[in-house]
């Protein structure tokens, strides 16, 4: 008994590491992604994360898994994670890191209407209780709360995107809980990145064609390094691993705390405002 709440209070510990590694990610990308296409720059950070994870697979000696689970990971990855990362760093360069971070509020009210729709787990009503708590603050912040800056047409168009990114990540959110539970959180984010990663090919070559040649600088390959390790492999694997312990719902009201740490980090590093009334919607969503 003790040994299994140790477990349980050790997810806790991951999902919580993993909602700040991942609350830093728009104040991240606001600095580092000038100058460089969202598409080359998720190109570069899920190959540098496949280079850890498959030595990872091959230290830990996990056991082997069918082909069709497999193939099918990578497709997980390939019509989730490549949209979401895709369309939020899109997003982002058309609305603030706070309202960006607010956005991702909404994950588990999406993950509880899939997951109720596609009948694949119960919900108790203190959860639901909490998701629409949760979307009310997230509701509130972008109808009624003004930044400093005002609301502009570019604003909308931006927050339209994440949104989008957000029902994407839903969705690998709620089928990533899933798997977890039959095979190691590290198989899993593997094949889903490496799915990801076949995905960005493509879109990489064709912006490479298209669009004016590009420099990396040391800027850029902070943010590569950083959205690769600390938020791809570190904050992944800490996810699966909670999804795996506490299941989807559970798991997913973690994600109410990434709009918190984005708030935080934006406003302590990037110098944003939040008007008074955007703070009672953090407040609401804490709640």
């Amino acid at each position: 008994m003790i040994k299994q709440q140790a477990q349980i209070h050790h997810s806790y510990l991951r999902l919580i590491g993993a909602m700040a590694l991942w609350g830093g990610v728009p104040v991240v990308m606001k600095v580092t992604l000038s100058g460089l296409d969202p598409a080359t720059f998720n190109f570069f950070r899920y190959l540098l994360a496949l280079t850890i994870l498959f030595p990872l697979l091959k230290y830990n000696r996990v056991p082997r898994i069918p082909a069709r689970v497999k193939v099918y990971l990578m497709l997980l990855g390939a019509c989730t994670l490549f949209p979401y990362s895709e369309l939020f760093l899109i997003g982002l360069e058309h609305t603030s890191a706070a309202t960006a971070g607010l956005l991702n509020g909404l994950t588990p009210v999406i993950v509880l209407l899939l997951g109720l729709l596609l009948r694949m787990e119960r919900p108790t009503w203190r959860i639901i209780i909490g998701m629409l708590v949760s979307y009310a603050g997230v509701y509130y912040f972008i109808s009624t709360g003004q930044p400093a800056t005002g609301t502009t047409h570019e604003d909308f168009y931006g927050i339209f995107l994440v949104s989008l990114a957000v029902i994407a990540f839903s969705v690998y959110s709620l089928s990533n809980s899933k798997h977890s539970r039959n095979y190691p959180s590290l198989v899993v984010t593997t094949y889903v990145f490496l799915g990801t990663f076949l995905a960005f090919i493509p879109a990489t070559i064709w912006d490479w064609w298209t669009q004016p040649a590009q420099h990396v600088g040391m800027v850029n390959m902070a943010g590569i390094i950083y959205m690769a390790v600390p938020a791809s492999v570190i904050g992944y694997l800490w996810f699966s691993h909670g999804a795996r312990a506490l299941g989807a719902y559970k798991s997913g009201l973690f994600l109410n705390l990434v709009p918190v740490f984005a708030v935080g980090f934006s406003i302590l590093f990037l110098q944003e405002r939040l008007a008074s009334r955007q703070w009672l919607g953090v407040l609401v969503i804490l709640a």
